[in-house]
Order: structure tokens, then sequence, then C-alpha cells
């Protein structure tokens, strides 16, 4: 895990390989700041850029009918002095598997640009549609590309229950993780370029 800049100097930061670097002042900037509850984090690159696009390749080359790939995880942004964090990864999923089916408790479902998902007081998931080149197109057509990410941030906390967490902190959550997921997508480079829009999130009725 390599500890790379907080982001509460305000100085530019050094060009990386790694999909991680979040800009002072940027969406990104303030929706993570609001979900953790920080004026500044620490940020952990997991996965660099080009060892992660090769792991997405080739398990989607692999990808059982029925089953998700593993998930690689790619960034982790903690402030400075908690042990609280955010944390992302992403992976492939059959379209016809279980796991896309909602199966968090007391999560809101939504729908953000046509990609989709659901999201509680401590995670995120969004399944993309990644149209793929070459080789690896046809393959693409039977998947998802999924998202997860994690907050620990409300866990043990005593001044609220899960089902209180709000719709507005569900919908920073869900366009945190489409921002981040935006990244994977274009280092892929999905064809179809699926999270190019900014995130409108639209909550769905539970089935």
């Amino acid at each position: 895990m390599l500890t790379l800049a907080s982001c509460t100097s305000g100085e530019p930061e050094a060009k990386a390989d790694d999909l991680c670097s979040i800009t002072p002042a940027s969406e990104e900037d303030k929706l993570l700041r609001g979900i953790i509850r920080a004026d500044g984090f620490e940020t952990y690159v997991t996965s660099r850029t080009g060892s992660l696009v090769k792991t997405l390749e080739r398990s989607l080359s692999e990808m059982k009918p029925t089953t998700e790939t593993f998930a690689p995880s790619t960034c982790r942004y903690s402030p400075p002095t908690r042990t609280e964090s955010a944390a992302f990864s992403v992976g492939w999923a059959p379209r016809t598997s279980k796991f896309v089916e909602p199966s968090l408790p007391e999560a809101g479902r939504f729908d953000v640009n046509g990609s989709f998902g659901e999201s509680n007081y401590y995670s995120t998931k969004l399944f993309v549609r990644c149209d793929m080149p070459g080789d690896l197109a046809e393959p693409s057509k039977s998947a998802w590309l999924y998202a997860k990410a994690s907050y620990t941030v409300n866990l043990g906390r005593t001044d609220i229950a899960p089902a209180d967490i709000d719709q507005p902190a569900k919908d920073r959550q869900t366009s945190l993780a489409y921002l981040m997921t935006r990244r994977v997508t274009e280092a892929l480079g999905c064809e179809n370029k699926p999270l190019a829009k900014a995130p409108v999130v639209k909550p769905l009725p539970t089935p």
C-alpha cells in the first residue's frame, strides 16, 4: 500500500500511474470530504493503472458464466488522525448472475445515467455496461463492470440507525463511486463511454 499525499495542502500533485489522485476543490474532493466528515485525507494506492487494466482484461476473458470475478482494490482514503476510510474496488459480473440482484441490508436502489446499483450506510454497489474493444468485445456483452465502495465512517456510530442514513448521504456515496469508476472505464477504454456525463442519481422504488 503506497501513501501518496494528503489533499489538505492545495498544492498540485505529481502525475502518477494510478487512478486515485484527487484534485483539491474537485467534485470528488467535495464528495469525499462530506462522506468521511473530515477537512483532509490521506490517499493510499492499492493498484497501479497498468496492473489493474491487465487484471481486469484477463479476468473478463476468463470469467465463468455464473460467477463474478475477483474485484481488485484500487484506492483507499482516510482522515490523517482517524481510522475510518472510504475504499474502492472493481471487477466483472455476468449479467445473469445473482450477484447483480439487490443484497445490501437497509439499502436504497438507484439509477445513475443508465447504470444502476444500491447504496446503504456502509457500502455502494454500481453496475456499468462497458463495451470493450478488440478480442474482449464479445465477452463484455455478457458482463457488467461492477464497482464496490466501502465506507467505515458510519460503522459503530450510536447517534444514527442504519435506516436513518438519508437520501442525500446515499446520493453522495453513489456519485463518488460513479466518478471513481469513471476513471476505470476510461483506463479500460470502454467504447460506449458509459460514465462520461455528470452523475444524476435517481432513487428507484424497492422491489
